[in-house]
């Protein structure tokens, strides 16, 4: 699953909802860094340069899968896989994510 950071049109988008096992934040297009952080707050409770901490109920909360149980399943279980390495913060109940930067 890929989170899409888009500076053309300002978006916040998902791709390949149905790969749970590759989890990461995409910034795409050139923007300022104020822009960036603003639309990246969008779903991430907390990032910096590398990471972003993405927010459980940003992805189950998402406007079209939200209601798809498949969805729901595959949220669960790759939270429960990606524990062991420390990559869920239970306090702000969420996820970490690697940020690439595609121009």
């Amino acid at each position: 699953m890929i989170i899409r950071i888009v500076a053309v049109g300002r978006s916040v988008e998902i791709d390949d909802v149905r790969n749970f096992k590759a989890f990461s934040v995409r910034v795409e297009g050139s923007m300022d860094p104020a822009m960036q952080v603003e639309l990246l707050h969008r779903v991430a409770v907390s990032s910096d340069r590398e990471h972003a901490w993405i927010s459980e109920k940003a992805l189950r909360e998402w406007p079209s899968l939200t209601s798809e149980e498949w969805w729901q399943q595959g949220l669960s279980n790759m939270i429960a896989a990606v524990q062991k390495f420390g990559w869920v913060d239970q306090a702000n109940q969420s996820i970490r994510a690697h940020i690439e930067y595609a121009p």
